[in-house]
């Protein structure tokens, strides 16, 4: 069906929630992204504003928990591509752990049956990567939010997914899906 992961996007935060905010060791406040996209780099489903502290599982699992988010699961026989942090279950498929997986890894490299499960499983799921690399490289804000109340950050945020699955659709000629795909 296509690929999911959780990102980070920047965020202001006023001071006394900030904690929770703060993401990954830089001291700068985000939030946690989770987003769906399909093979054709369409954004399906993005959920925002979850602290910049949760882990990608946790709000993924959050996330599926609540009817209220219309969480597109994926038909019984289809799959999301996911990486190490989420598990194996039904409609979800993530990588061998302790196995090689980064397409990096790979280079003039034999590798052994887990292995090119996981390179091709890589190259696969390496589409969310692309589309959210088109994303940010049009959207600069993501990088650098304005200082909006948060409800409006989130705004953003949908706006800009919004626009990006536009001009993709539209088949709006543009420098960056192809310098991506």
């Amino acid at each position: 069906v296509g690929a999911l992961d959780g990102t980070l996007v920047h965020a202001i935060i006023p001071s006394s929630q900030q904690t929770v905010y703060r993401g990954r060791g830089n001291g700068k406040c985000y939030q946690n992204v989770l987003r769906i996209c399909d093979f054709n780099m369409i954004f399906t489903f993005v959920y925002i504003g979850w602290e910049g502290v949760a882990h990608d599982s946790r709000v993924f699992t959050e996330v599926m928990a609540a009817p209220s988010n219309n969480f597109p699961f994926p038909h019984p026989s289809k799959y999301y591509l996911c990486d190490v942090v989420y598990t194996n279950t039904r409609g979800f498929m993530a990588p061998y752990r302790n196995v090689r997986y980064w397409l990096g890894d790979f280079r003039h490299r034999h590798a052994r049956l887990k292995e090119k499960f996981n390179h091709a499983h890589a190259k696969l799921r390496n589409v969310i990567e692309r589309a959210y690399g088109v994303l940010k490289a049009r959207f600069l804000i993501l990088d650098k939010m304005s200082p909006y109340p948060f409800n409006v950050q989130r705004n953003v945020i949908i706006v800009c997914f919004t626009l990006n699955n536009f001009i993709r659709k539209e088949k709006i000629s543009d420098e960056l899906i192809a310098q991506y795909e």
